[in-house]
């Protein structure tokens, strides 16, 4: 796995001593077994006297400053604060130095929103959870619906609320409520109330559900937020979070400059569950069931690596406006590495406006509704050795580009190659429509490159199951000038005809190759 000192796309978080003589070699071996620990943090101000009697180290002394993110040698293995459920963590974090590593113990930490210090470390036990709802236990039967009383929490309905489903009118409402871990749908009349469905009435403080809750556990998310904050180089490890009325556009987790995530899960909280921002690293995390993406953000030089990224959407936005797996917007030198993006309700991975030198590689990513990786009127990118099947499920729009394994719209000097793809609602797409201009210039479909891509396509249905490329307003991206082209990629096809797109016409592999594309490709029937 990456490592942050040694990751040459972070070396520059990494502050070393200027001297390294300070560390005695008498100490050599204690130095070694705490790089080995991979402890991550030095805590606040510290003098080497208070080590002295241990290391021996009796003769300087480190400012805060200095050991921000300090190199695996000079990390420090310190006692760290446990907080017990009903504790109230931030009066925690507020009562000891920045810098210091929390112990979230065991069982439900409800209710709990927390500012981190820069430098602080949490981390959790096998069975920690941090939950942003509140138990119902008070409920009443009123005619047909169950009702509880006095709830005067109204979230708060952020800014840019986007368009829902049919059939989901409130999901710009943060709240959500559980029956026993699985979400109800919010219906917006009492009247809609039925099994599955719930009613807030906000303005008489009372909530509505027709499921007998009997012996089950009933709870509605209140808090907005788990962590955020203006701190820099915090670090997250090995926690449960979940059931945070996160508004739209914002997240249960928010992490800040230089802020990494590991080995958590995040779970049925309203909007998002992570948000990157610069410089920070998620890895190795289950992000799922979150209302309407797994992953957002926006930065430089962020890494997700090694997540796992499914079943995100219930709260029902339309995966048009924005819902699924993930969507990063003004990103520079983004890396989405080895992620298992599946079974989300839009894309699985989406890179849309103004993002710049992007890697996408070797990410499986499967059954999504819409399609599996997305780069959208954006600049430069890398898209390799990725294992895309069966995106797309939700078939929308035949004749087009949507839904592919692989879609680039709008976005210039992008390389797809490697890539395995089998079975998408459409192959490998491109499409100009022709949408302005962002940060670098012109949104244009030009300089993409597609090949050594191996592309099994077997669908059947009309307008589906093809690759190539739309251009909405004319023959622009069909140029010599624009350079689009696929070349040397291998294609098992299926029974129908045409499972190739260029120049308005669909075509059959003969024709593909008439019209300049894989010329030295493999098609097999």
């Amino acid at each position: 796995m990456e490592d942050v000192a040694s990751d040459r796309t972070f070396r520059n978080r990494v502050r070393l001593y200027a001297d390294d003589s300070v560390w005695p070699t008498d100490v050599s071996s204690t130095i070694e077994l705490m790089k080995h620990q991979r402890v991550q943090r030095v805590i606040g101000l510290m003098t080497c006297s208070v080590l002295a009697g241990a290391l021996s180290l009796a003769r300087c002394s480190f400012a805060a400053t200095a050991i921000a993110d300090v190199p695996p040698k000079a990390r420090v293995l310190l006692t760290p604060e446990s907080i017990f459920p009903a504790e109230d963590i931030q009066a925690r974090v507020n009562a000891t130095p920045p810098g210091t590593t929390f112990l979230l113990k065991s069982g439900s930490h409800r209710i709990q929103s927390i500012l981190p210090r820069s430098g602080d470390i949490f981390t959790g036990e096998p069975g920690t959870v941090l939950s942003g709802a509140r138990l119902l236990t008070a409920l009443i039967r009123t005619n047909s619906w169950w009702v509880a009383t006095g709830q005067s929490q109204p979230g708060r309905r952020a800014n840019g609320e986007g368009p829902c489903r049919n059939g989901y009118p409130r999901c710009n409402y943060p709240e959500d409520l559980f029956i026993n871990d699985l979400p109800l749908q919010h219906v917006a009349t009492l009247h809609d109330v039925g099994p599955g469905k719930w009613y807030f009435d906000y303005d008489g403080d009372q909530i509505y559900f027709g499921d007998d809750p009997t012996g089950k556990r009933v709870e509605v998310s209140v808090t907005p937020k788990a962590f955020s904050g203006a701190a820099t180089n915090v670090i997250l490890r090995s926690l449960t979070i979940e059931k945070y009325a996160s508004p739209t556009q914002q997240a249960a987790v928010e992490l800040g400059t230089g802020w990494i995530i590991e080995d958590c899960e995040l779970r049925w909280n309203h909007f998002t569950g992570i948000a990157m921002g610069s410089r920070s690293i998620a890895r190795r995390n289950r992000v799922h069931h979150n209302g309407c993406f797994g992953f957002h953000g926006a930065g430089e030089h962020i890494l997700v690596a090694n997540n796992e990224i499914a079943f995100n959407g219930f709260a029902g936005y339309d995966p048009f406006w924005g819902a699924g797996g993930s969507k990063w917007v003004y990103t520079s030198h983004l890396i989405v590495r080895e992620n298992f993006s599946h079974h989300n309700r839009g894309p699985g991975l989406w890179t849309d406006i103004n993002n710049i030198h992007t890697l996408y590689e070797n990410n499986r990513v499967e059954d999504n509704e819409r399609g599996g990786i997305f780069h959208e009127i954006s600049y430069d990118a890398t898209i390799r050795t990725n294992t895309c099947r069966r995106n797309g499920t939700g078939k929308h729009f035949p004749h087009w580009s949507t839904g592919a394994g692989i879609e680039i719209v709008s976005s210039r000097n992008v390389d797809v190659y490697g890539n395995t793809l089998e079975d998408n609602w459409q192959g490998i797409a491109g499409l100009d429509d022709h949408r302005g201009a962002g940060n670098a210039g012109p949104y244009t479909l030009t300089n993409l490159n597609v090949h050594h891509n191996v592309v099994t396509s077997h669908v059947a249905d009309d307008g589906g199951g093809r690759s190539g490329i739309i251009d909405t307003e004319g023959t622009g991206a069909f140029s010599a000038a624009a350079n689009n082209r696929f070349r040397k990629n291998t294609y098992s096809l299926g029974s129908k005809r045409h499972y190739f797109f260029w120049m308005g016409k669909d075509l059959d592999e003969t024709e593909w190759r008439r019209s300049g594309q894989d010329a030295s490709g493999m098609f097999r029937r």
